[in-house]
């Protein structure tokens, strides 16, 4: 019962869906310096490896400024219910600080405390949450193909760790599908992690995400949905 209520409630909301923007706050894993418009309600729902869900809600309610939370369902697909663990909510906070121009990148301050991966024995997440991040956005070279590029301090819950980097692109191949690729976690070539997918717009306000995550290491392919309201 519990995995039909989680899974309707995401095509509830898509119904009411009227009146949307398409945009990209997020890639894969990585941010963007993209804040949504005031009154812009957003929702990523990610399926992963071992049955995992999560589901990342966002909303704006000043200009400028984001909010949102995300809670990890582990083991809800293809699983008794009886397996099934809910992690606490995480916390994911973003202000634009500045607008750019021609030649000078967006820029935002964000915060997100979702970890990857809950080791229940150490009562920690084994892919830490990205933290206090500083992330600039900017067209390159090419019409449609954005690059993204930060820094951030990774952090268990809101203990504060060691200082990553990560960069990533975005090419619009076509006005209903996006390549993305990403290189994050950058502190050593070992640890960091590389995704890659394409993200297939069904509507402006609707997307499908096909991607793969790690593939330098230990690659696992992900699915997501994406849909945004604005009021």
């Amino acid at each position: 019962m519990l995995k039909k209520l989680l899974f309707i409630f995401p095509l509830v909301l898509f119904a009411s869906t009227l009146n949307a923007t398409r945009l990209e706050e997020y890639l894969i894993d990585t941010p963007t310096a993209k804040v949504a418009p005031v009154k812009t309600f957003n929702s990523t729902s990610r399926i992963f490896s071992e049955g995992g869900f999560i589901n990342f809600f966002t909303f704006t309610p000043f200009e400028r400024f984001s909010i949102g939370t995300s809670l990890t369902i582990e083991h809800l697909v293809g699983t008794d219910d009886d397996d099934l663990k809910i992690l606490p909510p995480s916390l994911q906070l973003k202000t634009r600080l500045f607008d750019g121009t021609e030649i000078l990148p967006i820029i935002a301050l964000g915060f997100n405390n979702q970890g990857f991966y809950y080791d229940h024995d150490e009562d920690e997440y084994l892919q830490k949450a990205r933290g206090l991040y500083l992330v600039a956005t900017q067209e390159l070279f090419l019409k449609d193909l954005m690059i993204n590029y930060g820094g951030n301090i990774t952090t268990d819950g809101f203990e504060f760790d060691k200082l990553h980097g990560f960069v990533s692109l975005n090419y619009s191949i076509a006005d209903y599908l996006d390549f993305i690729t990403e290189w994050d976690n950058i502190r050593s070539i070992k640890t960091s992690r590389v995704n890659s997918g394409f993200r297939i717009y069904i509507a402006d306000f609707f997307a499908l995400d096909l991607a793969v995550r790690n593939y330098n290491n230990k690659a696992e392919r992900i699915l997501q949905v994406k849909y945004n309201y604005t009021f």
